[in-house]
């Protein structure tokens, strides 16, 4: 018992005390302030469970670092669209009603405390196996050369990637004297198959890389490279795909950071670190102008007040869960739906493969009723329903996990699956590197991890159900494998 407990630091206790009286007493407090309508008191707890839990990940922010950063991207997405009413004094809680508010509100905060506990529960296991497991030396066997291995995953990488921007410059061409929005109503890659296939392998091929752990300079090129590609959807208006590149980005480095060597020059040194400093501030405020910009129109904002409007917008999805939680009973075709795993389902039965292996018919790619009746994503669901019209037009709200959780399973699917999310958000820094397969489930997870806030709940796994996904792994031992052997008979 005394070898358990040694295992536990000050750091350690600190955290999960301050874990569980964040969790009780907010909650509680969350609910007596909703039966007394002190509304403005239900944000500043549910500010209060926040700020708490993203401190404890900042006590140790080395092993938490992916849940900090999940935390940041749930005030952007769900907390800022009523934090910022909040402290300008406006009722915040009379959009929509008084109801969706108080569950919105109960919801995010149930959350919050469960991905606190998902990833105490992980440090903890991790902590007591540690006291009891016995030290054996294994020798490890290689079964792959991994300097082949390697080499194989960079040249294919290197076809993949410049597939990937042939594919996306086509978006650009296609969306020339078209509006933003048209580009979910009436784009269809018109690409062959020999540049699409591999386009759709480039991020499978990027993470299989990474995972090999190359040089600091090889790394940042290759993540120089995978931020400019998303530069095209950036043009053309989406935003997602560069923020998360970028994100993504950033957590290879300070995983990579974190597991150096002693002798290893830092990854985030002070070059880096003033990089960042600078990078954060001016993105934020391009992003915030870039609200205007592709609507063709000025911006007559001053910076902070950029920033404010950033934020604001960013916390749509907020509505979305507002909106969810408003039709819940009146969404098209919502029997034998589960929203949670709309994302997983649609990915496995509407891939190019598996509609000719089930014989299904295409639901499309954009906003069309296909989606809608024949699809299992919430996202397309809740945009019809509350659009109608302009959904079809190209317009659409997203989705969150907060209310997908919530309709499949009421408040104990919100609890299940952010245990779940916080579990992961803790073991990818400590298993990363272990073993090079579950070092690229790792990458694949990060690259989307951060947006299920505002999008499918298990869009961030989707890739498991990806044909594509195991060809790429499949196909690169295969040819590892028979250069081996080649390299095995000159030897001989």
């Amino acid at each position: 018992m005394k070898k358990i407990i040694s295992q536990f630091t000050k750091m350690d206790v600190i955290s999960y005390v301050l874990l569980i009286l964040a969790g009780i007493i907010g909650l509680n407090m969350i609910n007596y302030m909703r039966i007394n309508h002190e509304y403005n008191g239900m944000l500043t707890v549910l500010m209060f469970i926040w700020g708490i839990n993203l401190i404890v990940c900042i006590l140790k922010i080395r092993e938490r670092i992916i849940l900090a950063l999940f935390y940041l991207a749930m005030f952007l997405f769900l907390i800022s669209r009523i934090f910022i009413p909040g402290i300008q004094g406006k009722q915040w809680w009379l959009n929509y009603s008084v109801e969706a508010n108080c569950f919105a509100v109960y919801a995010i905060a149930v959350s919050i405390v469960a991905l606190g506990a998902g990833m105490a529960g992980v440090e903890i296991i991790n902590k007591i196996n540690n006291a009891l497991k016995r030290e054996k030396i294994k020798e490890k066997k290689q079964w792959l050369d991994k300097k082949l291995l390697v080499t194989v995953v960079r040249w294919v990488l290197i076809i993949c990637m410049i597939c990937f921007y042939i594919r996306e410059i086509d978006k650009v061409l296609f969306m020339r004297g078209k509006v933003y929005e048209d580009f979910f109503t009436l784009y269809h890659s018109r690409m062959p198959f020999f540049i699409t296939f591999p386009a759709g392998c480039m991020q499978f091929f990027l993470c299989m890389f990474l995972a090999l752990k190359p040089s600091k300079k090889e790394s940042f090129i290759w993540l120089f490279i995978y931020v400019a590609s998303a530069l095209p959807m950036l043009k053309i208006g989406v935003r997602n795909a560069f923020i998360l590149n970028c994100i993504f980005a950033f957590v290879y480095y300070f995983i990579r950071d974190n597991q150096r060597e002693k002798n290893e020059k830092k990854w985030i040194g002070k070059k880096e670190k003033l990089l960042i400093i600078c990078i954060i501030p001016a993105m934020i405020l391009f992003m915030g102008a870039y609200n205007y910009i592709r609507a063709g129109k000025g911006v007559g904002l001053s910076a902070g007040n950029l920033v404010v409007d950033f934020a604001y917008k960013q916390g749509t999805t907020y509505d979305t869960v507002l909106q969810g939680y408003t039709y819940k009973n009146n969404l098209p075709m919502s029997n034998g739906k589960n929203y949670t795993m709309g994302a997983l389902e649609d990915s496995f039965f509407y891939n190019s493969l598996s509609k000719r292996i089930f014989k299904l018919d295409d639901i499309g790619d954009g906003n069309c009723l296909r989606q809608v009746y024949n699809g299992h994503t919430f996202s397309h669901t809740i945009s019809y329903a509350v659009l109608g019209k302009d959904y079809i037009a190209g317009y659409g709200r997203g989705s969150s996990y907060i209310i997908e959780n919530y309709i499949d399973w009421n408040y104990t699917g919100i609890v299940g699956f952010s245990i779940i999310v916080g579990c992961i958000c803790a073991l990818i820094p400590k298993i990363f590197g272990n073993n090079w397969l579950i070092s690229v489930l790792c990458l694949n997870i990060v690259t989307s991890l951060f947006f299920i806030p505002r999008a499918e709940s298990t869009s961030f796994i989707t890739f498991l159900v990806s044909y594509k996904f195991w060809i790429c792994i499949i196909g690169s031992i295969i040819m590892t494998k028979i250069w081996m052997e080649i390299e095995k008979k000159k030897g001989k």
